[in-house]
């Protein structure tokens, strides 16, 4: 492009359309329209203008978000894959933006050029890499031009306008709050800050408790996901000018459930049309029909507040007073020396919580007659690189197992004993649950103890009769190798096996 500037006008004038529609669209509490700047033909043959509306072009580009230079133009379409021709109108947005690059079949020049695109049943995009033009202000803006032919198929034409600069709109950080009971109510403060160099025209609020908790209120503006555990706001009608600082009013209102026991809450909140955006968790959604929640300017401007220092969410987290009754599940051996068997050892959850946060671990010590010859493994754990599952200690002695129990459910880990003595002495297997973010190993509360252990017994031909409450000497396994050992065991590899990857 030129270095001469085109006429500028003010990004407020250009977005008053997209804000009305919004605004009529808030009002039902349905999604926002994301599509559809072209005006296509009304003949049901025709690919259908996916493209967003608006592009902001960032003025920072080296601290941009990955791809936050990629504009792309995309289309629907139902029928036979065919080619098509996609051209493109620069002259509206000289002096706003540069159209630098764009993928195969595209070649940008001035003030018009055209790509060659496919056409498939479904869906197709052609993307074009801008930057700010040189000496482009924040705010400056002007419109791309498009159009879309394919033979034998109504011609697409289409627009998107182009803005010098992107609101960046930034959460405070949630930390961590007191502990709560089970179905105590409490509100949290929830801010929203402009850290970019255009005023962010319309908010789209997301506030998600994965479950631990239901948000309360069920406010007009809202959405909420199957549940009640998450819901998305829309703001049509707010504008945050760059450096001013919003609060949601009344703070968001959530209660821990009965299976919460360190529950947490992701919140964000984006401008419209910028490329970002986070849905509600799968399933339906149904509106509040409450007063809406609101969205003003914060009389303190954020004071004490930190901010994240990315457009990702924040989270709050929230210890619940709860606990689980984790129970150990032992076995039995039978069989003469040199006899190999398998068996099943772990624990179970009776709950009431559901620890998502934390880490059962049965600790499994060997029966004094009997060897391990086969213990659990997995080989895609090895080539991820991740812990196994059980961790051996003691030359085999001892197995230190950790997994995921949902409430009502047994986590079992197979073994495969031989017999090598006579000897009736059992094992047994220890099981107990440890909060992930705990520092010092902190234990969760379990209101039935006295079903944290369990034997593994031996009964082999011809051995003295075992003596004794039946529970090996390191039935708790309190050793410091014991206690080190489930410590090392990973977060990421728990929530593996809990998301069932």
């Amino acid at each position: 492009m030129t270095s001469t500037r085109g006429d500028r006008r003010r990004t407020r004038r250009l977005l008053a359309p997209a804000l009305a529609l919004a605004a009529a669209v808030a009002a039902t509490a349905a999604p926002v329209a994301g599509a559809g700047a072209g005006a296509a033909s009304a003949d049901g043959r025709a690919p259908r203008d996916l493209t967003p509306p608006y592009y902001y072009a960032s003025l920072h580009p080296e601290t941009a978000w990955a791809g936050a230079n990629v504009l792309p133009l995309e289309f629907g379409h139902e029928g036979a894959d065919t080619s098509a021709e996609l051209t493109v109108d620069v002259s509206g947005i000289e002096g706003v933006a540069d159209i630098t690059g764009g993928a195969d079949g595209c070649r940008p020049a001035e003030p018009e050029f055209s790509c060659t695109m496919r056409l498939t049943d479904d869906w197709a995009r052609q993307e074009l890499i801008l930057e700010p033009a040189a000496g482009a202000r924040p705010g400056d803006s002007g419109v791309l031009r498009y159009s879309l032919d394919a033979d034998g198929l109504p011609a697409v034409r289409g627009s998107v306008t182009v803005v010098a600069g992107r609101p960046e709109l930034r959460v405070n950080t949630g930390g961590r709050v007191g502990t709560k009971a089970v179905g105590e109510s409490f509100g949290t403060p929830v801010l929203i800050r402009n850290e970019g160099d255009v005023p962010a025209l319309g908010v789209d609020l997301v506030l998600d408790s994965d479950g631990t908790m239901g948000l309360g209120g069920r406010h007009s503006n809202c959405r909420y996901a199957a549940g009640g555990s998450a819901m998305r706001c829309l703001f049509a009608d707010v504008e945050i000018a760059p450096g001013k600082t919003f609060r949601v009013t009344p703070d968001p209102r959530m209660e821990p459930r009965p299976r919460a026991l360190d529950a947490r809450l992701s919140y964000g909140a984006w401008a419209f049309h910028t490329g970002f955006r986070r849905g509600l968790p799968p399933g339906g959604t149904t509106p509040g029909k409450a007063a809406p929640l609101g969205l003003v300017e914060d009389p303190d401007g954020g004071a004490g507040a930190e901010f994240a220092e990315t457009f990702d969410p924040a989270d709050l987290a929230v210890p619940v007073r709860n606990g689980a009754d984790t129970e150990a599940v032992g076995d039995s051996v039978r069989g003469a020396v040199g006899t190999e068997h398998r068996i099943s050892v772990g624990f179970r959850n009776n709950g009431p919580a559901e620890p998502d946060t934390a880490r059962t671990r049965a600790v499994f010590t060997v029966p004094p007659g009997a060897e391990v010859v086969d213990a659990p493994y997995d080989p895609e754990l090895d080539e991820e690189m991740l812990p196994q599952d059980c961790a051996k200690k003691d030359g085999g002695r001892t197995y230190v197992c950790t997994g995921y129990g949902r409430v009502g459910k047994e986590v079992l880990f197979d073994f495969t004993l031989r017999i090598v003595d006579k000897d009736n002495r059992p094992g047994s297997v220890a099981a107990s649950t440890v909060l992930l973010d705990s520092e010092s190993d902190a234990r969760v509360r379990d209101p039935e103890p006295a079903n944290d252990r369990a034997a593994v017994g031996m009964d082999v031909p011809g051995a003295p009769s075992a003596s004794g409450t039946g529970l090996a000497p390191a039935v708790w396994g309190t050793g410091a190798a014991v206690a080190a050992a489930a410590a090392a065991v990973l977060v990421v590899g728990v929530r593996r096996r809990r998301n069932g990857d």
